[in-house]
């Protein structure tokens, strides 16, 4: 019983007590690019981007930073033609760094690098490819629910070999 009543406390100690909840979520910001674009080019191969998780507020914040590192973004592909989704599987939870967090400062930010295989993309999308990637983590891991409040962002994945001959 005392456990059950203790887990929501622990894991609302994660951050300052200035920057719980749903308000965590509006300070941190989740960017994504491929070479310092909005838009990457698809050109057949693995699609090489960066995520960056931004402290826009004013308030240091703690993250389980190595946790999002190791088990990735949900990432969610949406081909633009149809409409269809395909989510990708994340990597395994890895529970011992969920309490490992780091703070992020007030216009501090943290970048990851990430991929999306290209064999994802080349099953999935119509031609030419226009696909939108949408990436998100778990404000908290431990509270991972449907719904729950996450950072979120969208990337355009365009078909590279599309773009060079209608020029």
């Amino acid at each position: 019983m005392y456990r059950s009543l203790l887990m929501p406390v622990l894991a609302f100690s994660m951050v300052p007590a200035s920057a719980h909840g749903r308000e965590v979520g509006s300070m941190i910001e989740l960017r994504a690019r491929c070479n310092n674009s909005s838009t990457c080019h698809f050109t057949g191969n693995t699609v090489n981007l960066e995520l960056e998780l931004f402290n826009a507020g004013s308030d240091a914040v703690a993250l389980p930073i190595e946790y999002y590192r190791k088990r990735g973004p949900k990432v969610v592909l949406v081909d633009n033609h149809s409409g269809k989704e395909k989510k990708l599987r994340m990597g395994p939870p890895i529970v011992h760094l969920v309490d490992q967090m780091q703070v992020l400062e007030p216009g501090g930010s943290v970048r990851i690098p990430w991929s999306v295989p290209d064999h994802h993309i080349n099953t999935f999308a119509l031609r030419p490819v226009d696909v939108t990637a949408v990436f998100s983590f778990t404000i908290n891991p431990r509270m991972a629910t449907v719904g729950a409040p996450s950072f979120e962002a969208k990337l355009r994945i365009l078909d590279a070999r599309g773009e060079m001959s209608g020029h």
